[in-house]
């Protein structure tokens, strides 16, 4: 009997021990391979532990949220202009990740206390209150009779809300356990208990990262986090017609891979010409697929910028299957995902790079991009169903317009995180952030937008600040109805930065 005993004791001292140093400690001082808004909850994980272990030596910012905060405020932007303009010397910080809404935000207060934050910024819209989500589980509902218990059961799906069994499973279980079933319950407790049970989803991307981009090909990935082109490349690493870079080792020795599409060939080889001024390489390509370049010993030689020029591009709107796209963009070559680089980069989970997409309005006139606007996100649910929630969301501010103002659920839990702060006397700015021009018609002039924000008003007093700018920038300034182009982030800086100076005393 003592034997056995004593062998489980040892088991679970193992167990724990294990699950303890390499799923709570150990992946997390790995190096964070994963690029800008992609493998969010790990990226958020990465960033809080990473941010923990920082000596604080500055006042620090907090920008907490959903993708609403990341897309909208540029960290390493607002630091400077605090700096030079307010003599404000700050570190920046997020804490934000897609999806990420009031009540996650409530269950993250906890962890903000041992980093100490000078101010707390929470830019919020109204993507983040999901009240769409009353109508697609009842058709004929209304979001003020719903019950909101029913509410809050669906906002614990795990389809609809991952971060409460991944990154706040003792949170979710305490502040609304007894909203579950005994199965829901359950799987909460046990994620609570064992981080290798909660974080079996996540952790394996960045593992991935570290290998495919020391032995792989890289040619399977979200997001591309190569050199930058000049020419810009979109957030998936399509090329235009021409991109430029610079040889290094790693292409002399291994080469590099681009991806060709059926769309480009169009039926006949498509040449591309590499040139460095003194010297030209013509690659006839032929087949669709992945392909891999060999670039002449002549540019390794003199090792000045390469351009490559293709016979032609393709468009995105006139293809099929996986390449369909609705947008206008000529596009020529997809890259590997480290293009250009020696080593791969870490450290780049919050930093965010302009793409071709964040330019495409510039000097768009309004008639033009709203015509855009409904054509790329609106239409051909049918073929791109990964649209339909932004058609839910239309649908759910027309519907809106026509009901009374009720603060109900996550509305409750902006007020929880105002009266924590206040508290506190912890310096709070909630932010009713900019919206696109043409989706605020929808219901802006409603009763119910008046009275939400007279609700969200109606917080503001002693550390909590409330600010309202939801109609300060241009259509063109916005990729949907929520998100900031980086040309929009550009222009909303000195704005935020002004309001967020002024917070401190001189």
């Amino acid at each position: 009997m003592k034997k056995r005993l004593f062998f489980l004791i040892c088991f679970l001292v193992f167990l724990f021990g294990i699950d303890f140093f390499v799923f709570q400690k150990l992946q997390f001082h790995l190096p964070n391979e994963s690029p800008w808004n992609t493998n969010h909850f790990f990226n958020f994980l990465y960033e809080y532990e990473r941010i923990r272990s920082l000596p604080k030596s500055k006042k620090r910012i907090i920008i907490v949220g959903s993708s609403v905060a990341y897309y909208s405020i540029d960290a390493s932007s607002l630091e400077k202009t605090l700096k030079e303009k307010y003599a404000l010397d700050a570190d920046v910080f997020y804490l934000a990740y897609a999806g990420n809404s009031p009540l996650y935000v409530y269950l993250l207060l906890d962890w903000l206390e041992p980093l100490k934050p000078d101010l707390v910024v929470y830019p919020v819209n109204f993507i983040d209150y999901r009240l769409h989500r009353t109508y697609v589980l009842f058709p004929e509902g209304r979001n003020d009779s719903v019950d909101e218990g029913l509410v809050i059961q669906d906002a614990l799906t795990f389809g609809e809300a991952p971060q409460s069994l991944w990154v706040f499973p003792k949170e979710t279980l305490l502040e609304v356990g007894s909203k579950m079933d005994f199965e829901t319950w359950s799987r909460y407790l046990v994620s609570s208990s064992f981080s290798f049970y909660r974080y079996k989803d996540i952790y394996e991307q960045n593992l991935q990262n570290l290998i495919q981009h020391r032995f792989g090909r890289n040619t399977s990935y979200h997001s591309y986090m190569g050199v930058s082109i000049p020419e810009s490349v979109n957030g998936l690493g399509w090329t235009g017609k021409q991109f430029s870079f610079f040889p290094t080792k790693k292409m002399e020795e291994k080469g590099f891979w681009i991806e060709v599409t059926p769309f480009l060939l169009a039926g006949s080889n498509c040449q591309l010409v590499f040139s460095n001024g003194n010297h030209n390489q013509v690659v006839n390509l032929s087949q669709a697929r992945w392909t891999q370049i060999h670039l002449d010993v002549d540019f390794f030689r003199e090792r000045n910028k390469i351009t490559a020029t293709l016979e032609r591009v393709w468009y995105a709107h006139e293809a099929s299957g996986a390449y369909l796209d609705y947008h206008w963009d000529p596009m020529g070559v997809r890259l590997e995902q480290t293009f250009g680089l020696e080593e791969p980069r870490s450290g780049v989970q919050y930093i965010r790079e302009p793409r071709t997409e964040d330019f495409r309005y510039n000097g768009m006139d309004d008639e033009t991009y709203t015509r855009y606007f409904y054509y790329r996100l609106l239409e051909g649910l049918d073929k791109r169903p990964g649209i339909g929630y932004l058609v839910a969301l239309k649908l759910a501010k027309e519907r809106i317009r026509n009901e009374k103002f009720r603060p109900f659920f996550h509305f409750r839990y902006i007020q929880k995180i105002a009266d924590h702060f206040r508290n506190r006397n912890v310096p709070f700015l909630l932010i009713n952030n900019p919206e696109n021009p043409i989706s605020l018609r929808w219901y802006e002039d409603s009763e119910w937008y008046k009275d939400h924000l007279r609700y969200l008003q109606s917080m503001e007093s002693g550390s909590v600040h409330f600010w309202d700018i939801h109609d300060v920038l241009p259509m063109q300034g916005f990729s949907d109805f929520h998100h900031f182009t980086y040309v929009g982030m550009e222009q909303m800086n000195p704005i935020y930065a002004e309001r967020i100076g002024n917070l401190f005393p001189k």
